[in-house]
């Protein structure tokens, strides 16, 4: 257990490179990225050798899905600055943009299939299964977090003379 928490701690390091601060906290990036490789080596059980191999190639990943995600981002700023300049944007102009997103949709569906794929030298097949169901689980996770901070926040409808559920 130790080791695991030593080679946590070590791609954490690797991980958080310095960057712009973010929200209150500074590096809230880093810090969601640190939390994500701790929840996901808990959630599949990961030993030390197949979080060695896997971190580093799931970073790489998430680079080259980042750049889909730029690549998207500055195809609405394109157009979106076009409008903020009231310039004509014409339905050509709209299929365009619909083509273009299509095609950045299905290169992060190949790339996101391909990665998943090239995991089968690291993980068994049952930890793939909930590798793919992992980002769902995340999600649903955090929803209940904030639901939980949100609800142990100040009681605002007691002041209304309403009940608690």
């Amino acid at each position: 257990m130790n080791k695991i928490v030593i080679i946590i701690m070590s791609f954490s390091f690797i991980l958080c490179q310095p960057g712009k601060a973010r929200g209150p906290g500074g590096q809230y990036q880093n810090r969601m990225e640190t939390m994500m490789v701790w929840k996901l080596t808990d959630y599949l059980n990961l030993s030390e050798q197949q979080a060695e191999k896997l971190f580093p190639r799931m970073r790489r990943h998430r680079v080259r899905m980042g750049d889909l995600h730029t690549e998207e981002k500055d195809l609405f700023d394109s157009y979106l600055s076009k409008i903020k300049k009231e310039e004509k944007i014409s339905q050509s102009d709209v299929n365009a943009m619909l083509k273009k997103m299509e095609s950045l949709e299905q290169k992060k569906s190949t790339n996101r299939i391909d990665f998943i794929r090239s995991t089968k030298d690291i993980l068994d097949p049952e930890q793939q299964i909930m590798f793919m169901s992992f980002e769902p689980y995340m999600k649903q996770e955090a929803q209940k977090g904030m639901k939980e901070r949100y609800r142990k926040g100040p009681d605002r409808m007691m002041d209304k003379g309403k009940r608690r559920r």
